[in-house]
This record gives structure tokens, sequence and C-alpha cells, in this order.
């Protein structure tokens, strides 16, 4: 019996030692491939101003934009946080788990700076793409970002 504990307890340390965590996802260099905000029928594209360049998501926190023409440095955060609301369907406050991304940026000689929090982001293509939202009454921002 105590060969199936340790056998169980091995296999739970394998499996838990193998995933990463969401840090680890966003560690490395991504381009901003689109941005637009959600209409009624479609999207509403617009152009940041931040197409051009290369988003580093460094292991510490620090992050950098870089572009041909700008340089902004500064920091990135991301968690986990429980997101509460009321569902008018079921007459019954629900709760959900999402994502936090938030990335400040600042170039002081060229007063430039980002400053973005977004309220979810996710995966996709196997972890090549993130799609982050900032959701806003009638005109939630969507802003696609692709691993480079």
């Amino acid at each position: 019996m105590k060969h199936v504990y340790l056998l169980f307890f091995c296999s739970a340390l394998l499996f838990t030692s193998c995933t990463k965590s969401i840090e680890d996802k966003l560690i490395g260099n991504w381009k901003l491939d689109d941005a637009y905000r959600k209409v009624l029928f479609g999207r509403d594209h617009f152009t940041t101003g931040y197409e051009a360049g290369v988003f580093t998501f460094e292991e510490n926190g620090n992050a950098r934009y870089t572009s041909s023409t700008d340089t902004l440095t500064g920091y990135w955060r991301a968690d986990y946080y429980p997101y509460r609301y009321y569902n008018s369907s079921s007459n019954s406050n629900e709760s959900r788990t999402l994502r936090y991304l938030r990335l400040r940026l600042v170039n002081f000689q060229q007063n430039r700076f980002i400053e973005w929090e977004f309220d979810d982001f996710n995966f996709r293509n196997s972890r090549r793409m993130i799609r982050a939202e900032q959701y806003s009454i009638g005109s939630d921002r969507v802003y696609e970002f692709v691993k480079q």
C-alpha cells in the first residue's frame, strides 16, 4: 500500500512540475497584431501606434517596447482574480476566475508612455497568440499579440 501512495505522490509531483505558470507563458517577445472595439455587428479596428515594434516580457517582471523610433521600458504583472457578477437570467450571483495583465512602459525623453490594464486575457494557437480584453460598458477593446 505504501508503494501506491508513493507512486501517486510522485505522479502528482511530476504533473504539477510540468505545468507552466502564467508568467512562464508570457515571457518572450510579442508583436501587437490587431486591436479593435467590439461593436454590435462586428469589430471596429483601430491603431494604437505600437503595431510596428516588439514587446518583450522578461522573467523578472521587466518589460520593454522596441521599434525603429522608440524604446519604452517598465514592468508587467499578470495573475488570476475572482470576477463576481449578477446573472439576471438565473437571478443569482455568479463568479468565475479571470486573468489580468498590467503593462506600464515609459520613455521620459520622448514623453511617451503605455499604461494598459487588461481585465482578462487568454492564450490561443498553442500559446502563440494572446487575446487581451479591456471591459467597458458598450465598447470592450480587444488586443491580439503574436509570439515572435
